[in-house]
Order: C-alpha cells, then sequence, then structure tokens
C-alpha cells in the first residue's frame, strides 16, 4: 500500500482514563498495547505520524519509543480532548491534511480508514468523517484549511461543532467497531466479546 506524503496522521492519547483508573493507552488487546495497535493502523497509512500524549506520559513513551513517530506531550493535557487536539494541530508539519484518530477505538479495521482516505482523495476540500451511533466523529481527516479553528480548540470541546458547522462528507462505522474504552466494564466487555 502507498502511504500519503500529503497526510498527516494525529493520535490523541493524552487522556488520564480518570474513569478506568490506569492508563487506558497500556491496555492489551491480543498482547498489543491499544497505543500500539492504533500506531499500527497509523504507520500504515502515512509516514508522517503524530501522537499527542499527557497522563503519564514518561511511561507510555517509553512503551513507543521505537517507533518511527513524532511524540509530544501536552503541558495542559487535563484540560480536555480540545486541549490536545489544538497542542496537536500546532506541532504537525507541512501537510495537506490530517487525519484525527484516537488510541482508544481499537476495534476500528484499517479498511475503514482507507475508505476514509479514499473519500478524501475524491473530494479534496471537505472534511470526511466517520458516522456511529447517529454522529459524525472521528477518525475524520480535515484539510489544512481548517488547522487554524482546529488550534483554537480549548478545554474538552473535541472537534464536534466543527464537524456540525462545515461542509463534510461521511463513512458510515458499524456501532460495534466504534466501542471505546472508558471504563473496567468496557474493556472486560470488549475482551469478552472478542473470544
Amino acid at each position: 500500500m502507498e502511504k500519503s506524503n500529503n497526510l498527516a496522521v494525529l493520535i490523541l492519547a493524552a487522556g488520564s482514563s480518570s474513569r478506568l483508573g490506569e492508563s487506558k493507552q497500556l491496555l492489551k488487546i491480543r498482547n498489543e498495547t491499544l497505543i500500539e495497535i492504533a500506531l499500527g493502523n497509523a504507520l500504515k497509512i502515512s509516514s508522517n505520524v503524530i501522537v499527542v500524549l499527557g497522563y503519564n506520559s514518561d511511561k507510555i513513551k517509553d512503551k513507543i519509543k521505537d517507533f518511527p513517530i513524532k511524540i509530544e506531550i501536552n503541558p495542559n493535557y487535563k484540560e480536555g480532548m480540545g486541549s490536545s487536539l489544538s497542542y496537536g494541530i500546532s506541532k504537525l508539519e507541512k501537510s495537506n491534511k490530517v487525519l484525527i484518530m484516537l488510541s482508544d477505538q481499537p476495534l476500528i479495521p484499517l479498511s475503514h480508514y482507507l475508505k476514509l482516505i479514499k473519500k478524501s482523495e475524491e473530494n479534496e476540500d471537505i472534511i470526511i468523517c466517520s458516522k456511529y451511533q447517529n454522529k459524525f466523529a472521528v477518525p475524520s481527516i480535515f484539510p489544512n484549511k481548517y488547522y487554524s479553528m482546529l488550534k483554537q480548540l480549548k478545554g474538552d470541546k473535541g472537534a464536534r461543532n466543527i464537524l456540525e458547522e462545515n461542509p463534510l462528507d461521511f463513512i458510515p462505522l458499524d456501532d460495534k467497531y466504534s466501542i471505546d474504552i472508558d471504563t473496567k466494564k468496557d474493556y472486560l466487555n470488549l475482551l469478552n466479546n472478542m473470544v
């Protein structure tokens, strides 16, 4: 598969996992941590991959130090996802667009990311997002004309308002793949359903 040089991938992995009680980025599924699963997909898509860390960054950084990626630590990660998203965008090197993904959605298949990219190549100027649970959401691809808007995000507000207020197209994602892990129960359910 040909990697895109014009597409950066930004993985948000800074959260404190307060409801889980431990770093969700380091939870394992089939002997791989969630952050490694996310990186595995990202590196099949682009050689320009940035991970934004925050909580427990030393331990997570140590786990992923051998990947060919750029690691950024958001000093204000406690403010929430919007803060980490704007911080990550501010650290992007030149790229025509960015694919934003989360580290806690391990079931999203590579094929879904590839469909997002294909649709983005057919619609260069608009946002291409995922749609699941009747919502537009990440993973999403933003052309660089939206970078300034993304940089202005603050606190815990992610990119949803930008998705709702601007032209976009979407790729549907089956709800069963959209699961994100916020609690111990989510994690155990996920493991049980994979048996």
